[in-house]
C-alpha cells in the first residue's frame, strides 16, 4: 500500500477533482462547441473549477473524519447534498431535465476526495475508481449510439442464456446415471450382466453443459457481427459463419451465387474460410470435453484450419477486395432448440454405439455409423465421440480415426448442398477448398 503524507493527499484529491472537471469541460466544448459550451456553463452543474473544489471538499471531509471531527465532516456532506438538491430541482423546474448523471458524478467526485485524505481504502482502489468513472463520463455519446443499436429481443436472449448457464445448470446432478440404476429406481434389482447393468444413460450436468457451450458460442458470433455493423464486409461474414454455423454459411453463399452469378469464387472463398473457422469451435470442445482427443487431433485441426482460412482469403481478396462487400447472412441471436437437437444426437448416438459394443458388432461398423452423422454437422458426433473417449468405450486412435472420417462425410455433404443450392462455380471452388483441407489433414495425419 501506497503511504503519503496529509498534503500529497489534498494535492492528490485536488488533482483527481480537476481530471474529472477537464473530462467533462472538454467533452461539452467538443459537443456543443466553446461559444455554446461558454454559454452554457452557469446552467449547468459541473466543469473544471467545480469538480476539482468538490473534491477538495470531499479531502478537507477526509481530514476533519479522520482526526475525530466527524461532525464538522458531517456538515461538509450535508452542504454537498443540500447543494445537489437545490441545483437537481433548479434544472427539473428550469430545463425539465430528469437525469441525474451529473449529481451521482458530483457525489463520487466528493467521495473521491474523501477516500484519499482518509485512507479508509487503499490509494490503488481509489484509483481505478477514477479511471472508471473518466471512462463512463467520456464515453455518453459511444453508449448512447451501442444502446440505440441493441434490439429489445437482444437483450432478452443474452438474460435467456444466463438463466440456462447460471440457473437451470447447477439443478442437474453431475452424476452419470447407469441402467442398473433406473431398474433400481422402478424397483428391479436383478437385471441379468454387469454390463448391462453400467450400460451409460449420461451425465444430466455434463449434458446440460454442452447445451451452455453451443449455445453460448452461437450468442457470442451473434454478438461479434452486431458489433461490426448492419452490413459486414463478406470476409467477416465468412468469419462469424464459421463461429455460428459453417453449414448455414456455406448454403447462404450458395443462394447468393445464383442470385449475384458474377460473384461464384468470391463466394466460395468466403465458404472456405467459415469451414475453416468452425475448426477453431471444434478444436475448442475438444479441449473442453477430452484433452487427450484434442491432443491427439490438434495437429490435424491447425493444418486444415490455416490452409482453409489462408486458400479461403486468397480467393476472397483476390477476387473483388472482400472487406467492400455487403453480402450479410442472418441468423437468429439466441435460440437453445439447435443445442438440444445436438444434444439428442449426441446422446443417441452414444446410445446406439454402447448398444453395439454391448453386442460385440465390429468396432470398424460403430466408427462409420458415428461419422455418418456428419452429414448434419460435425459439432454433435465430436462430443459424442470425445464423450465415448472419456467413458473407456473406445481408445483414442480409434476416437481420432472416427472424428477424421467424420469431418471427411461433412466435407462431402458441404460439397453436395453447394452443388444443389449454388452455381456450378462455386461449387468446384468450394469442393477444390475442402479437398485441399482435407488432404493436407491427411498428410499431416499419416506423419
Amino acid at each position: 500500500m501506497i503511504e503519503l503524507n496529509i498534503f500529497t493527499k489534498i494535492l492528490l484529491s485536488v488533482l483527481f477533482g480537476a481530471i474529472l472537471g477537464l473530462e467533462t469541460e472538454t467533452r461539452e466544448i467538443e459537443e456543443n462547441g466553446v461559444e455554446k459550451a461558454e454559454k452554457e456553463e452557469k446552467s449547468r452543474i459541473g466543469g473544471f473549477r467545480t469538480y476539482t473544489l468538490i473534491s477538495l471538499m470531499g479531502g478537507i471531509a477526509g481530514i476533519l473524519f479522520v482526526n475525530h471531527l466527524e461532525i464538522l465532516s458531517f456538515f461538509l456532506i450535508l452542504a454537498l447534498a443540500g447543494f445537489l438538491l437545490i441545483a437537481y430541482f433548479m434544472n427539473v423546474k428550469l430545463k425539465e431535465a430528469f437525469g441525474i448523471t451529473t449529481e451521482i458524478a458530483v457525489i463520487i467526485t466528493f467521495v473521491l476526495g474523501f477516500l484519499t485524505t482518509s485512507s479508509i481504502i487503499k490509494l490503488e482502489v481509489v484509483l481505478v475508481i477514477l479511471v472508471l468513472m473518466a471512462f463512463f463520463l467520456s464515453q455518453k455519446r459511444g453508449f448512447g449510439k451501442f444502446i440505440k443499436k441493441i434490439q429489445h429481443r437482444e437483450v432478452i436472449d443474452v438474460f435467456s442464456f444466463g438463466l440456462i448457464a447460471l440457473v437451470i445448470l447447477p439443478v442437474f446432478p453431475d452424476h452419470v446415471f447407469t441402467l442398473g440404476d433406473f431398474f433400481s429406481l422402478i424397483g428391479v434389482t436383478n437385471i441379468g450382466s454387469t454390463a448391462l447393468q453400467n450400460f451409460s444413460l449420461g451425465n444430466p450436468f455434463q449434458i446440460w453443459v454442452i447445451v451452455v457451450i453451443i449455445s453460448g458460442i452461437n450468442l457470442l458470433g451473434y454478438i461479434l457481427s452486431r458489433l461490426t455493423g448492419e452490413k459486414l464486409g463478406l470476409f467477416f461474414t465468412s468469419i462469424f459463419s464459421g463461429f455460428i454455423s459453417s453449414t448455414s454459411g456455406i448454403i447462404s453463399f450458395a443462394s447468393k451465387s445464383k442470385e449475384t452469378k458474377k460473384e461464384d469464387i468470391l463466394l466460395s472463398g468466403a465458404a472456405i474460410v467459415s469451414n475453416a473457422v468452425s475448426f477453431v469451435v471444434v478444436t475448442t470442445l475438444l479441449l473442453i470435453i477430452n484433452k487427450d482427443l484434442f491432443i491427439a487431433a490438434f495437429p490435424v485441426t491447425l493444418v486444415v484450419l490455416i490452409f482453409g482460412f489462408v486458400t479461403g482469403s486468397l480467393l476472397i481478396f483476390l477476387y473483388g477486395g472482400g472487406s467492400s462487400k455487403s453480402i450479410t447472412v442472418e441468423y437468429q441471436a439466441f435460440s437453445v432448440v439447435p443445442a438440444l437437437k445436438f444434444v439428442s444426437i449426441i446422446v443417441v448416438l452414444s446410445l446406439v454405439v454402447q448398444a453395439m459394443q454391448l453386442i460385440n458388432i465390429n468396432t470398424g461398423f460403430v466408427i462409420i455409423v458415428t461419422a455418418l452423422s456428419g452429414v448434419i454437422g460435425v459439432d454433435a458426433p465430436t462430443i459424442a465421440i470425445a464423450g465415448l473417449l472419456t467413458n473407456g468405450v473406445i481408445d483414442v486412435n480409434t476416437a481420432l480415426i472416427a472424428f477424421l472420417l467424420t469431418n471427411f462425410v461433412n466435407f462431402v455433404a458441404k460439397s453436395i448442398y453447394a452443388y444443389t443450392i449454388g452455381t456450378r462455380k462455386y461449387a468446384k471452388y468450394l469442393t477444390l477448398g475442402l479437398m485441399g483441407s482435407a488432404l493436407a489433414g491427411l498428410v499431416i495425419y499419416l506423419i
